[in-house]
């Protein structure tokens, strides 16, 4: 796999990420979906909530899918950033990319449909052709925690995942929100650390 190849793999998903995140956002600033009227969204779980309630099942499911026989490659590492957000400061979870060779998109959407629907997510998806490739984008949506897990499939080609969230907030049970807590799985056991990203090797 080349690095041009993992570039034309994220473009389009981090498009509709961005869109999700819009819609996030306008979500938990104006109405709670399915509300009447103008409503204050719940508040908006922290970073480190996230890491507590959510991403262990995130891991589970995604290393049911990504093992050590299908993997190809990552790009990134996990991090969380911290920026300043209407005069406020808040948080973004970004986890590594694993592109994988597992091809089967029901598999995949019902692996991640079994651990993340129960949890509050929600799915979307979407399906183009590019340069002749059929692409298959699936987005589970989680509006309280701000979060998005995304599996992408190039079909014939590969699969990749990640997960991420955005402007979520510290509820001050760490001293430095930006320190990742230790998470078993997060890197799995048959990962080499030694393993440069894609397109540094």
């Amino acid at each position: 796999m080349t690095q041009q190849t993992a570039a034309r793999q994220g473009a389009r998903p981090l498009a509709l990420l961005a869109c999700a995140l819009l819609a996030l956002c306008t979500a938990s600033c104006a109405f709670i979906p399915g509300g009447t009227g103008n409503q204050s969204a719940p508040q908006v779980k922290s970073v480190e909530a996230f890491q507590h309630d959510l991403e262990p099942t995130i891991i589970a499911a995604r290393n049911e899918l990504v093992t050590a026989e299908n993997f190809m490659a990552y790009k990134d590492n996990y991090s969380i950033a911290r920026y300043m957000d209407d005069g406020k400061t808040v948080y973004s979870l970004h986890s590594r990319m694993f592109f994988f060779t597992e091809l089967d998109t029901d598999l995949i959407r019902d692996t991640y449909n079994k651990h993340l629907l129960p949890l509050g997510f929600e799915l979307s998806e979407d399906r183009w052709t590019s340069n002749g490739v059929e692409i298959v984008d699936y987005l589970w949506i989680n509006e309280e925690y701000h979060a998005v897990v995304s599996a992408t499939t190039r079909l014939g080609e590969q699969t990749s995942t990640y997960y991420y969230t955005q402007g979520t907030p510290s509820d001050g049970s760490t001293s430095d929100p930006t320190q990742l807590l230790d998470q078993p799985g997060r890197i799995p056991d048959w990962f080499d650390p030694n393993l440069p990203p894609s397109g540094q090797g």
